[in-house]
């Protein structure tokens, strides 16, 4: 989360969108911006220890066995003044292509027919229009969540990759990259991480680690 943070408020500085994807070294839970800590809590149960707060919206996501990402637009990009709905729709019906390319079937559906139990506010578990489903609309593939301020907006998502075990990910990874970069209308360039990055993300690992940004988002 703290990587995120810094890229998005970095981004201010920036005149192209950036983009990052990443796995987790051990099973972490994240929940939404606008969920309380208290319910979510007792939800999550023993696993309370390991959990962090997005800046983003939406539910409970479990990570561990997902790949995730980072997408930020900054105010000054043409893909800035793209409406949310457009823009979540896009970014799946991109996965959904670079499923296709590897034969492997998904769809975009409103809501799936069958509803697995779950945890109430489980983003996994409960998707919404325009998530990535299995083409069967039983089991949702990805889903992400997005935070807009005037600097630019930020995009958090996750690809359940137990679901895809005959994925071929560094392929994956690679269309997809190749895919955002035409959904901004800008050509990838790879970047090393600049020599500010670690010692200007320090404050945001405390941020997102406090019991006061778990509880109610009070570490501005």
């Amino acid at each position: 989360m703290a990587t995120d943070w810094w890229l998005f408020l970095e981004q201010g500085e920036r005149s192209h969108p950036s983009f990052r994807h990443y796995a987790w070294v051990a099973p972490e839970t994240s929940f939404g911006y606008g969920q309380d800590w208290d319910w979510v809590q007792k939800q999550i149960g023993p696993d309370a220890d390991k959990i962090v707060r997005r800046p983003t919206g939406g539910g409970i996501v479990r990570h561990g066995k997902d790949w995730t990402y980072c997408l930020v637009l900054p105010n000054g990009h043409p893909s800035f003044s793209m409406p949310a709905l457009d823009l979540y729709e896009k970014i799946h019906r991109a996965m959904f292509r670079c499923l296709k390319a590897q034969e492997l079937s998904a769809s975009l559906k409103p809501c799936p027919e069958l509803r697995q139990k779950g945890i109430p506010g489980d983003c996994f578990r409960e998707p919404v229009a325009r998530d990535l489903m299995t083409e069967d609309g039983s089991q949702k593939i990805a889903g992400a969540a997005m935070k807009r301020t005037r600097a630019g907006v930020l995009v958090q998502g996750s690809m359940d990759l137990a679901i895809l075990p005959a994925l071929d990910e560094e392929k994956f990874f690679s269309a997809f990259v190749d895919e955002v970069s035409r959904l901004v209308g800008e050509s990838p360039e790879y970047v090393d991480w600049p020599p500010e990055f670690a010692k200007g993300r320090r404050p945001f690992e405390k941020k997102f680690a406090s019991l006061a940004w778990l509880a109610d988002r009070s570490v501005s």
